[in-house]
């Protein structure tokens, strides 16, 4: 039967072959026989087989012989739609749900990108429609960093001109496009791009030159002045690349590699690095740099986490050009970049003498950044309550930083012999500065004024900031209690060594007593906290001075005596304890571990030694300073001093049967032993063998071996107890008697005056020790 039906006359075998792979045959398609199967009858009686039926089988069966539903076909159709149900839902999810898919193109790359879901359309694309879905496929892809590649003159010629020629393009989208950013975005992120890949120059130094010879600089110059901040942020954080003091250092030597460079040329000397960081940083200074970097820290919000990265590498790159130059890198050439100036003769002479001559100078003759530190140091004053403790939760970086930051560069200008110099034409005193201007200021009502003087009508000091109160202001904040954390107590350090570094300048001084600055340190003294110790230093600084003109700190002495200051360094001088300022728990010399090191001694760990070792040296310099200060006073207080000052010192001396002489013979004798060790030990050691096949004097060598080691220390005891014998006949002999108690002579002081009178230049130090030698 089944013969009959595949190859009976009413079928052809075309007909079975179109049913059994399922296209459509001479009675229908596949699709209209599992139609019809499926709403036809099961069993269709015939006695005889007239021709092929689709979906059916001519048999004989339980229901008579004729044409029964073919069931295995059926289910085999059904299996292959529900396997095509399947498949459709996949692409149909994908079409409903508009997220994108990571994945990972290449194992052998850890990096994963993602792939956006693109709608299909049923019909085909045109050409500008492809182009814009893949534009808006690239626009989602993350772009690799963009670096250099050859460092030659070729290269940086080729990416100098790629950059410049996205920066012009920019310049030409702003200017067009003014109201509409989205013109220009695409080329800001190029341009960002561009100047990015300049970080790997610095593996080079030798390419220093070629960024100044293909004007690359001059494009960051006008970078710094952007319209967006992102790329002025972009050229700092390059220029702290490449301006990185460590680019000095020698590299270790060794090895095949170091082989290879030194064949191709890549090892310099010392000298060529420093020849090649010269060309870059003088470009960048006499092109305005440093004002310009002044002027976008005025922009830059330091809540927002990219602005506040932006300040701190400003703040960086002038801490690295502060260093440049403290290491004598810097030799500022102005010949090249004043063409103009050289046809005018006698203009260009006077010119050049009012050009600054280091960093420091053209910091605080050229721009306001001085001020800005100073307004940042006032900012952190109005309180962040817990601000410095964020720091070790939070990964942002935290105002505390940026003001610990400020403070330190704020003490190295200051510190500089071109602020701390006597002949320090146009650098304004702290109580004058100007105030902080920059070229984005938005004038913001709301935005609250720095410490500034407003008295008078002529308006002298109407735009001007008073430094000194700042950092006044930022002492008091601590004058009755502690630093609790680590950075507020080296941001205390910090203000104390700014604050004692301006008194080097006689006009700060007068600023200084007239602030009340002497008030507030005798305060922080009385309090016994750890602003003590700073404020002990500050008042060595305020009442010593090296001018021979004395009459400021002759003031500043006669004040000292007034408010009460004697009171407060006799206890400090004869060294006890309970007046001894205790530094904060938050320090290294404070912490708990400094007793346990006193204590146990060997014992202890190695912390623990590091903290007692910190402890003795804060004792050590609350000494050196109460010894500076008391020979201040004698030196400047003379008897016609206010105050009754001089006959106040001297009742000091001769009170409670002349201790202070005595403790003044101890000190006096203990620093002359100290001075005569370290004058042993240098003449025996290699040092001075080193010296001496240089060339170096070897005796005076020695000699500033001895007064570092305690020397002079020992001539200002000498000069204490001289002014006390001098001017006391009871002080004199009791000197006498204790000296020939401890077998030693009143001829130890002489010497000891001698050598001190022969270290001075002429004028009123110098004239005062040669009288007391007389008198003796």
């Amino acid at each position: 039967m089944s013969n009959s039906a595949v190859g009976g006359g009413g079928g052809s075998v075309m007909d079975v072959l179109d049913r059994v792979i399922g296209l459509p045959g001479s009675s229908g398609g596949a699709n209209s026989s599992s139609t019809g199967a499926l709403g036809a009858k099961s069993f269709i009686p015939s006695k005889k087989f007239s021709g092929s039926k689709p979906g059916y089988v001519f048999r004989s069966s339980d229901l008579g012989t004729g044409y029964y539903l073919d069931e295995q076909q059926q289910h085999q159709q059904q299996d292959d739609d529900n396997r095509r149900e399947k498949k459709r839902p996949r692409f149909e999810a994908d079409d409903q749900n508009n997220e994108q898919r990571s994945v990972r193109f290449d194992a052998s790359r850890d990096t994963t990108q993602l792939i956006p879901n693109v709608k299909r359309s049923s019909g085909r694309l045109t050409g500008s429609e492809l182009l814009a879905q893949a534009e808006a496929q690239q626009s989602q892809q993350p772009t690799p960093i963009k670096t250099i590649h050859d460092l030659s003159s070729r290269g940086i010629q080729s990416s100098s001109t790629s950059f410049l020629k996205t920066l012009t393009k920019n310049q030409l989208l702003r200017a067009q496009h003014m109201d509409n950013p989205e013109k220009f975005m695409m080329n800001e992120l190029a341009l960002n791009d561009e100047i990015q890949q300049f970080n790997s120059v610095a593996v080079n130094m030798r390419s220093y030159s070629y960024l100044v010879q293909y004007e690359v600089m001059e494009g960051w110059l006008t970078c710094l002045n952007h319209e967006n901040s992102d790329v002025a942020m972009s050229v700092v954080s390059v220029l702290v690349e490449l301006m990185d003091p460590l680019l000095l250092q020698e590299q270790e030597s060794g090895g095949e590699e170091d082989e290879e460079e030194e064949i191709e040329g890549l090892i310099m000397t010392p000298m060529e690095r420093i020849d090649h960081m010269n060309a870059l940083v003088t470009e960048f200074v006499t092109g305005g740099g440093l004002d310009l970097i002044t002027s976008n820290l005025g922009r830059y919000d330091e809540s927002v986490e990219e602005d506040a990265k932006g300040v701190e590498d400003v703040l960086t790159l002038v801490e690295s050009l502060l260093d440049l130059d403290r290491a004598g890198v810097l030799q500022f050439d102005y010949s090249s970049s004043t063409t103009t100036e050289k046809e005018a003769g006698k203009e260009m002479n006077g010119s050049m003498k009012k050009m600054p001559s280091s960093i420091v100078s053209c910091i605080c003759q050229k721009t306001t950044f001085l001020s800005w530190l100073f307004q940042r140091i006032e900012k952190s004053n109005d309180g962040d309550s817990d601000e410095a403790t964020t720091i070790a939760t939070d990964s942002s970086i935290s105002p505390a930083v940026i003001k610990l930051h400020a403070s330190e560069i704020l003490s190295a200008i200051l510190q500089h012999e071109d602020y701390s110099g006597q002949t320090n034409d146009g650098l304004c005193t702290l109580s004058s500065l100007p105030k902080y201007s920059s070229a984005f200021d938005d004038d913001d009502p709301d935005r609250k004024p720095a410490a500034s003087s407003t008295e008078g009508e002529n308006g002298t000091k109407q735009n001007t900031i008073d430094g000194m109160e700042i950092l006044l202001l930022a002492i008091a904040a601590y004058r009755k209690q502690d630093p609790q954390v680590e950075v507020d107590c080296e941001f205390l350090e910090n203000v104390f060594d700014a604050l004692a570094a301006s008194l080097l300048r006689e006009d700060n001084v007068a600023d200084f007593v007239d602030a009340e600055g002497i008030e507030l340190m005798l305060r922080c003294l009385r309090q016994k906290v750890h602003a003590g110790g700073g404020a002990l230093k500050v008042l060595n600084f305020a009442l010593s001075g090296a001018s021979s003109s004395a009459n400021v700190y002759r003031t500043a002495c006669e004040t000292f005596v007034s408010a009460g200051g004697l009171k407060v360094i006799f206890p400090l001088y004869m060294s006890r304890k309970s007046a001894n300022p205790c530094p904060a728990a938050c320090s290294e010399g404070g912490s708990n571990l400094a007793k346990k090191g006193r204590k146990n001694g060997s014992s202890s760990s190695k912390r623990a030694k590091r903290a007692a070792q910190a402890r003795k040296r804060w004792l050590v310099e609350i000494e050196r300073n109460s010894i500076n200060v008391m020979y201040a006073l004698t030196r400047h207080i003379s008897q016609d001093s206010k105050y009754d000052a001089h006959a106040r010192l001297l009742v000091k001396f001769v009170e409670e049967e002349c201790e202070k002489c005595d403790r003044t013979i101890e000190l006096c004798l203990k620093y002359d032993e100290k001075a005569r060790i370290a004058e042993y030990q240098y003449f025996r050691s290699d040092a001075a063998e080193e010296a001496e096949q240089l060339g170096v004097d070897i005796e005076l060598a020695a000699l500033d071996a001895k007064l570092r080691g305690g020397g002079d220390l020992f001539h200002r005891t000498c000069a204490i107890l001289s002014f006390a014998c001098v001017f006391s006949k009871r002080c004199h002999g009791h000197v006498r008697d204790q000296l020939k108690m401890k077998g030693s002579g009143i001829t130890v002081i002489k010497e000891g005056l001698t050598e001190f009178a022969a270290l001075l230049a002429d004028g009123h130090q110098k004239s005062q020790i040669e009288r007391f030698i007389a008198e003796i």
